[in-house]
């Protein structure tokens, strides 16, 4: 598609068809072809699936492009399982987890600068891990402790695949905490008396984060570098110092070696005073 006008024209086309369809099956119009259609649309799901992909090789600065292409593929995949005898709670895992699979993707393609994928990807990743076991009859302890406690692993991961954010400790901490303080319980349903001191933990975290606040950062240094010598027309070296100077003041520019007896002093900070 040579002409960027197409596009949002094919892209229309397929939403368009695409609902059109998916009233019928709502009202039951195409009940009779169902698993056959469900087939044929997955299929079109896998193709515009590997058309994004093929774009996004093409160009890949525009990154943005793995995201639809993964949903597409879980899309395709949801549309299988439905006609098996699968949970409608795993289906809706499915989509959760292909979209975990897209910031994961995001992440992989800039390790260093695109260290936030991580944050929403392991989002949708624990979410839907929740919401597939809700279909085991798992207990609301264990959903509380699988989705605090797994959205603080994100944090301590991120923390683990990149130590410059040390932030994330703080509420990846909290999190597990909670997590284990929801888990923890005594025989009547109460917290025992000695969780309930978890909030010191919140005034520790605060405490060492001012005290890394407050820890002086080196002071920057100030680089001095010599003016590049002026080639003189008609020459085919610089002239030398000695010579501008004994023809005509120096221009700026021309001067090869700092002046006699200069000296650069770096004043402090008046906020470090």
């Amino acid at each position: 598609m040579s002409d960027p006008r197409l596009r949002p024209i094919l892209w229309s086309i397929v939403l368009i068809s695409s609902g059109i369809m998916l009233l019928l099956f709502e009202f039951g119009y195409l009940a009779p072809y169902t698993p056959l259609l469900q087939y044929a649309l997955a299929s079109l799901f896998v193709f515009a699936a590997i058309l994004v992909f093929g774009a996004y090789a093409r160009a890949s600065a525009e990154w943005w492009r793995v995201i639809p292409g993964w949903t597409l593929l879980a899309l395709a995949l949801v549309l299988v399982l439905s006609t098996l005898a699968v949970d409608q709670r795993w289906l809706g895992a499915t989509v959760f987890g292909g979209l975990a699979l897209a910031f994961t993707h995001v992440y992989l393609t800039d390790r260093n600068s695109r260290w936030w994928a991580l944050i929403p990807g392991g989002f949708l990743f624990v979410l839907g891990l929740v919401i597939g076991v809700s279909a085991w009859g798992v207990p609301i302890e264990g959903w509380t402790l699988l989705l605090f406690g797994g959205l603080g692993a994100v944090f301590f991961l991120l923390f683990l695949l990149h130590r410059s954010q040390w932030w994330a400790v703080l509420p990846g901490g909290v999190l597990v905490v909670f997590a284990a303080l929801a888990a923890v319980r005594s025989d009547d349903g109460q917290m025992t008396p000695i969780l309930r001191w978890w909030p010191l933990l919140l005034i520790v975290a605060g405490v060492v984060a001012a005290l890394r606040a407050r820890r002086p950062s080196p002071p920057e240094r100030l680089q001095v570098h010599n003016a590049p010598s002026r080639k003189v027309r008609g020459a085919s070296k610089p002239r030398p110092a000695a010579a501008i100077s004994s023809s005509r003041p120096a221009a700026l520019g021309e001067y090869t070696h700092p002046a006699p007896g200069a000296a650069v002093e770096v004043l402090p900070d008046p906020d470090d005073t």
